[in-house]
């Protein structure tokens, strides 16, 4: 069901899109001939008002075809789309895009009017030497190579103080994706193994690194959380069988001190089939149990598993207050400029090299995979499946803006040429480019598409 809703949450971003160029088009009094969402073979047409308005089989997209958009016998009208002027033709190809931005923009005005809760954790962190660990792909996570320690305490981020994990995040967002740092540096507060005492440490992370990490190319490697307090012990697992409750403290594992998740994981991911000890803390006791972690199966290899889950506990519960309207307008402007400038730094980013265009370009099939996890996940959070929404909606905003030959953005670019030098664009040239512009696009569609199934599958 879940992958129902993201097919037709992507739909409804076509529709949005589509329905643009149509009610531009009608409005500068161009003939509208058919309206589809998605390609392939019709499953149902309806004609209203001389419009063609289609459903058809494949939803990855969709087209508004205008009279006379190419002509095919090299006869033009004047009531075809390509006599009408330059300007009413940018007015018609913008629209689109533009009308994926106003959704966007009015679902982020909602979005900052819903009042919310926010859980707030303590800063310090536990750091995970491989990343395989964190069910990711197998190598040094960055919070390890670069020098941080289980039990470091995070107090500023580029020299901005912070409070609790959430800052942590948002700055490295802002410095990283935003304002393109050059490194992203964190100071720590570090107890000494030889003193005792508190010492201020820095380390600084390359910023390219830190988007590598966001992107999902490889792992920051640091968690934030406190004591490892059983919150759930799975029934007919290992450590119901071992005698594990609700509400013990992990304390350590082997004799091996494992009282925060970094430690803990490997201990019982490398111990598959392999007997353990188990140290807990219990009403005030510490008690020790034996233990054998269950095989699982994974795209990264077999691993041991307990089959517990551990409570997840706060320091802080924040309440955020919605925006009212009409002060939710500027709130939400400025929601889709911090977007739109993450995703033109991200683009630098992909072609000047510094970031995988494997690992993070993604089409129709990444988006409905992730749609579907975001719909399936949070059917009662409102909040994310407006936020996700408003995101994909504002990437087909950006992405149809792009000078190439063919999308919204390339058209524009002719359209705005021909009105500059008062003259038509020679009509071989511009199919030719537009061809070259098509065939590009199906190589690149084809390239995503097999990317996306790959990454899925990865």
């Amino acid at each position: 069901m879940s992958w129902i809703g993201a097919i037709i949450l992507l739909s409804v971003l076509v529709f949005v899109h589509e329905m643009g160029h149509l009610l531009a088009g009608l409005a500068v009094g161009i003939k509208a001939e058919a309206f589809s969402i998605g390609f392939g073979p019709i499953i149902f047409r309806k004609t209203i008002k001389g419009i063609d308005f289609r459903f058809s089989i494949i939803p990855f997209g969709g087209y508004c075809k205008f009279k006379g958009e190419m002509s095919e016998d090299g006869k033009v009208e004047d009531d075809d789309f390509i006599s009408m002027s330059p300007l009413k033709r940018i007015i018609v190809y913008f629209a689109g895009p533009f009308f994926n931005y106003l959704f966007a923009f009015l679902l982020l005005v909602i979005l900052v009017s819903i009042p919310s809760t926010v859980d707030l954790y303590s800063p310090t962190i536990s750091v995970f030497k491989d990343a395989r660990y964190m069910h990711a792909k197998s190598g040094s996570t960055l919070a390890y190579e670069y020098g941080m320690k289980s039990g470091d305490t995070i107090t500023a981020v580029n020299g901005t103080k912070v409070n609790y994990d959430n800052d942590v995040l948002k700055l490295i967002n802002e410095e990283a994706v935003q304002k393109n740092a050059d490194n992203i540096k964190f100071t720590l507060n570090r107890k000494s193994a030889e003193s005792g005492n508190i010492e201020k440490v820095n380390v600084s992370i390359p910023s390219v690194e830190i988007l590598k990490a966001l992107s999902g190319e490889r792992a920051l490697g640091f968690y934030f959380g406190g004591d490892l307090i059983i919150k759930n012990v799975v029934k007919g697992s290992a450590a119901e069988e071992a005698g594990l409750q609700n509400g013990d403290k992990i304390l350590a594992v082997n004799n091996i001190n494992a009282d925060n998740i970094a430690d803990f994981r490997p201990l019982i991911m490398d111990n598959a089939l392999n007997k353990i000890t188990i140290t807990v803390l219990r009403d005030g006791k510490e008690i020790t149990r034996e233990a054998i972690p269950r095989p699982v199966e994974s795209k990264n290899g077999t691993y041991g598993s307990l089959g517990i889950e551990f409570m997840s506990t706060p320091i802080k519960v924040e309440k955020i207050e919605g925006t009212p309207f009409p002060k939710s307008i500027p709130e939400a402007f400025k929601e889709t400029g911090k977007y739109i400038v993450s995703y033109v730094n991200g683009l630098k980013l992909l072609f000047t090299g510094k970031l995988s265009v494997r690992e993070n370009l993604g089409g129709p099939v990444r988006i409905i995979q992730l749609s579907s996890q975001v719909i399936s996940v949070s059917v009662d959070r409102i909040r994310t499946i407006l936020s996700f929404t408003a995101t994909i909606s504002l990437i087909l905003f950006l992405m149809n803006l792009l000078p190439l030959p063919v999308v919204d953005g390339g058209m524009i670019v002719f359209s705005f040429i021909e009105l500059v030098m008062r003259r038509p664009i020679n009509r071989s040239v511009l199919t030719k480019i537009q061809a070259f512009g098509a065939a590009f696009l199906i190589t690149l569609a084809i390239f995503i598409t097999i990317n996306d199934i790959t990454q899925i599958f990865k």
